[in-house]
């Protein structure tokens, strides 16, 4: 073929600019291009799905191991022969995702992967999970969902032993972690920067220091709220007033905070997010879902916050105005409100958020007129149109995006989010 005659390095470059199933089509040309396609650099962030693993043949595992692919998600439970495969077709793995796996022996075979860094385990049967992660003192990162396995203080304890650990994913589907127990953690893991907790629920108010592992004061030997290195913090499933109004002051250091509610409510006065955020002087990063009007907090957001997520929050116009001069250097911002007004948020955003770079709205019912308003927004770099993952585009979407890139001059990056979920994150943080 005479596009051979290119430089190999030429084509990898250009092959960086196009998407898995791009690379897919590619290869499938030439054993030039499957060479060139295969090389680890162009799938350093890719992630492999697995069902059955004995099912796939020597040349799959080889193409894998080309690639030096380490994400893998196991979509189907396996047994303790499967598993043990893996391990050995990838001894390299980074990254695993087990999802639903019902044979309680076959996790021990983890400890095989001395590489392994993030192990996120869900809808799993595994009493002997306790003894198993001991073994993995090099995790940095662990996710337990709703997994059927020994007592909750084995699991903590054995946790508590990760002490490389920089972020933890705990989503129980019944019940917050005890105070204890969540304290035992705080101290056994000094790295510790994201915490993601489940809150369930359960409607019974938590002590007021439960985020805050009482050290001795050097002094006087007296027990005293010890400031924690958490930079981010992620509760779901909550409702107020399972936490305190004074919950959060021990996380002075917090830049990232999402509260996902469990459901809509009217009551303002119950808002106990408003005084958590005057104690995070910190934050950039606010993400709210479902809740609380925004106007029982939209005058609270933190000046230093720069990127804004909204999902399912009722919130009216006014509301928004007020956010928006709380926030001037916001730089990406996901507004999905729920609002009874006709008139469209979008139309605002120019003048509310002029410093936007990213912003994630959706597309139904704003008016032609409003959506290219857009292209007045000097410093916006990217947006995200929040289609529902099973329709694609329609022809007048896709007309009006082309419209935008022209009065951008391609300065905009228009984006239809109509991919599927990606399965190395958890669901709860979807529901």
């Amino acid at each position: 073929m005479a596009v051979t005659g290119l430089p190999e390095e030429v084509w990898y470059h250009v092959f960086e600019f196009l998407s898995p199933p791009d690379k897919l089509s590619v290869r499938a040309s030439c054993k030039f291009f499957k060479r060139v396609i295969d090389r680890p650099g162009l799938w350093r962030n890719s992630t492999v799905y697995l069902e059955k693993i004995t099912s796939y043949k020597s040349h799959f595992w080889r193409t894998l191991g080309r690639r030096k692919t380490d994400s893998v998600v196991v979509l189907k439970g396996s047994g303790v022969r499967e598993w043990t495969e893996l391990g050995c077709r990838l001894p390299w793995i980074a990254s695993l995702t087990i999802q639903v796996c019902g044979d309680p022996e076959a996790l021990g075979t983890l400890r095989r992967l001395n590489k392994l860094k993030r192990l996120e385990i869900r809808q799993c049967r595994c009493p002997s999970l306790a003894a198993s992660l001991p073994s993995l003192l090099q995790l940095t990162h662990i996710g337990l969902c709703e997994v059927v396995c020994a007592p909750r203080t084995d699991i903590i304890n054995a946790v508590s032993q990760l002490t490389n650990l920089t972020s933890l994913h705990y989503h129980e589907s019944n019940k917050p972690i005890p105070k204890a127990a969540l304290h035992k953690i705080l101290r056994c893991l000094p790295n510790l920067k994201h915490l993601s907790l489940k809150m369930g629920a359960n409607q019974s108010p938590l002590p007021c220091d439960y985020f805050c592992p009482a050290e001795a004061n050097q002094m006087s030997g007296e027990p005293v709220c010890g400031a924690l290195g958490l930079t981010s913090l992620e509760l779901l499933n909550y409702m107020d007033p399972m936490l305190s109004p004074v919950a959060l002051q021990g996380l002075p250091s917090l830049k990232s905070l999402t509260v996902q509610y469990r459901g809509w409510t009217l009551d303002s006065g119950l808002c106990h997010l408003k005084t958590w955020l005057s104690m995070l002087p910190l934050l950039s990063e606010l993400s709210i879902s479902l809740g609380y009007q925004l106007g029982a907090y939209a005058n609270s957001v933190p000046g230093t916050v720069q990127s804004l997520s909204l999902k399912g929050v009722v919130g009216e116009l006014k509301a928004l105005r007020e956010m928006a001069q709380q926030v001037p250097d916001l730089l990406c911002l996901h507004l999905d409100l729920c609002c009874h007004e006709r008139h469209s948020f979008i139309a605002e955003v120019p003048q509310l958020f002029p410093k936007l770079q990213s912003l994630k709205m959706r597309h139904h019912n704003v008016p032609e007129t409003e959506f290219l308003q857009l292209a007045q927004m000097s410093h916006l770099k990217r947006v995200v149109v929040l289609d529902p993952h099973n329709l694609s585009p329609n022809s007048a979407l896709m007309d009006l995006t082309h419209k935008l890139h022209i009065q951008t001059n391609n300065r905009v990056h228009v984006i239809h989010s109509s991919e599927p979920k990606d399965r190395n994150v958890c669901f709860c943080a979807y529901h």
